[in-house]
């Protein structure tokens, strides 16, 4: 489970410590049952820890904004370095439990890889745990695992294999022998409303109950996952968890995670319309991130990429969806969607971008239009919206085909009084046959309506007209392929993909 442990800024301003590899490798720590070994690094070295390398990738601690890290760093493309643990004693236990947390960094895949592995003896081999591979520039994960291999002459290593990234990251390493108290992992906070959210973590099994902390608040409950029904709208919080495993027996804090509540119904009137051009925060207001897959979802760019604030998506082969906050249209007359975007191909390469609403949260998502053709200058699309109600909710889902990124701006929903109440409805098309080796009919509920094809290119390739809700698209004389239809008329636009045989 990610959490916001490290974050870009705090990494971005990073110093390296002194750290070269110590002449701790003799050290042996026993761990009695019931005891654990924390290493969090901020004393700036790594007592006990060793390197082994055959180039110039090592492992060193380095010193962020309130928290010490031990990296992986100065490695070029195939380069190793393995951190070694001390030798620890555990022969008093039949089972520990091995935790700690880790973040990687890195623009374009391959990513580099961490390989975490233990052995009993310096004459033994590694036995290998996991191997990760990601890049996420503003989270860290949590790992956690059962050991029962135990000896006197314990060690665990972390393999860093550089593809070409930029670090990975290790922090809060704990061993906990049987009947130790073993920090909380996997923190989640999910079902998350204006007050109230579901506050989960992973177990040992030997807990009794738990203190979690809400913004510096703690309070001791006895099971998980917990409702916390006490929330504020619209508020950040940071929670983390430790385990009560009897009198006077705790485990270190976890590592805390970021949630936000959603906000209270925004009522939207004639009068009164809905406008969000992302530039009040570098933070999305009354919006929340749902990732359908990969690590990442939308960021607010602020400025960077272009001029002015965007809502903004590039994370490469990930795809998420940007969800607006509760809004109540009942009281507007003509109730449509408004917003800009924006998407550049990068080869042949072009992201996409679906547009959805929902009249609930217990609503399904209906689609409204997909735009998945190259748009290099800012496209204004208007929708009119259907169902009117008084949770109405707006999605944008972006998906990477690793090209420029997809950006929104100007998101407005409020009336149209040029809307008239027979077109008071969403743009639907169709087509048929598709797949086709020839003519492709499309039809529409709208009279009238212009519709351009394009290849995968972002090329327009011909256009066609919409009459009686009708229109025939010719597609034999061109390459078989995947081709886009763009139809657009006055209640909206709607882009369909057809497949040439």
């Amino acid at each position: 489970m990610k959490n916001k442990h490290f974050t870009l800024l705090a990494l971005l301003g990073i110093v390296l410590a002194c750290c070269s590899v110590n002449a701790f490798s003799q050290c042996v720590i026993p761990i009695a049952p019931g005891q654990s070994y924390i290493e969090d690094f901020q004393s700036g070295e790594m007592e006990c820890w060793t390197v082994e390398t055959t180039s110039s990738a090592t492992w060193a601690v380095m010193q962020g904004t309130g928290s010490n890290v031990v990296a992986f760093q100065n490695a070029s493309a195939g380069d190793e370095a393995r951190l070694v643990s001390p030798t620890f004693d555990l022969t008093g236990s039949n089972n520990a439990t091995f935790s700690f947390s880790y973040a990687m960094m890195a623009l374009y895949p391959p990513y580099d890889e961490l390989t975490v592995s233990y052995r009993t003896s310096p004459s033994d081999s590694w036995h290998q745990l996991a191997t990760y591979s990601l890049s996420d520039w503003a989270n860290t994960f949590d790992a956690s695992f059962a050991l029962d291999d135990l000896s006197s002459t314990f060690q665990v290593s972390f393999l860093g294999h550089c593809n070409g990234g930029y670090y990975i990251f290790v922090d809060d390493i704990e061993i906990v022998s049987a009947g130790g108290c073993a920090r909380p992992v996997n923190l989640s906070a999910t079902e998350i409303t204006t007050t109230t959210a579901l506050l989960g973590w992973s177990t040992v099994g030997n807990e009794e109950k738990w203190t979690i902390e809400l913004n510096g608040h703690p309070r001791t409950v006895e099971a998980q996952p917990y409702l916390d029904e006490d929330l504020e709208p619209n508020t950040e919080y940071v929670f983390r968890v430790k385990a009560i495993c009897g009198e006077g027996m705790e485990s270190e804090w976890s590592q805390p995670i970021t949630f936000k509540t959603m906000c209270d119904v925004i009522v939207v009137t004639d009068e009164l319309p809905y406008y969000d051009d992302f530039e009040a925060f570098e933070d999305f207001v009354c919006w929340r991130n749902e990732i359908l897959s990969g690590e990442d979802g939308w960021v607010v760019d602020p400025g960077y990429l272009i001029p002015n604030n965007t809502a903004f998506f590039i994370w490469l082969g990930d795809e998420a969806m940007l969800i607006s906050g509760s809004l109540d249209i009942t009281a507007v007359t003509n109730p449509i969607l408004s917003f800009k975007h924006r998407q550049r191909a990068l080869g042949q390469f072009v992201d996409e971008l679906s547009v959805w609403y929902a009249t609930s949260l217990d609503d399904y998502w209906h689609l409204l239009g997909e735009y998945t053709y190259a748009c290099e200058d800012w496209e204004t699309i208007t929708f009119a919206l259907p169902e009117a109600s008084d949770s109405y909710l707006i999605g944008f889902k972006a998906k990477s085909n690793e090209a420029d990124g997809v950006y929104v701006d100007d998101v407005y929903v409020g009336n149209n009084p040029d809307v008239g109440v027979d077109e008071h409805a969403a743009l639907v098309a169709t087509v048929s046959p598709n797949p086709t080796n020839g003519i492709v009919t499309l039809s529409a509920n709208v009279a009238k309506g212009d519709v351009a094809v394009f290849d995968m290119m972002g090329k327009q390739v011909l256009t066609a007209t919409v009459v009686e809700g009708r229109a025939d698209i010719d597609l034999s004389a061109f390459a078989k392929g995947v081709y886009m239809a763009r139809v657009s008329s006055e209640i909206g636009t709607r882009t369909i993909k057809l497949v040439k045989e």
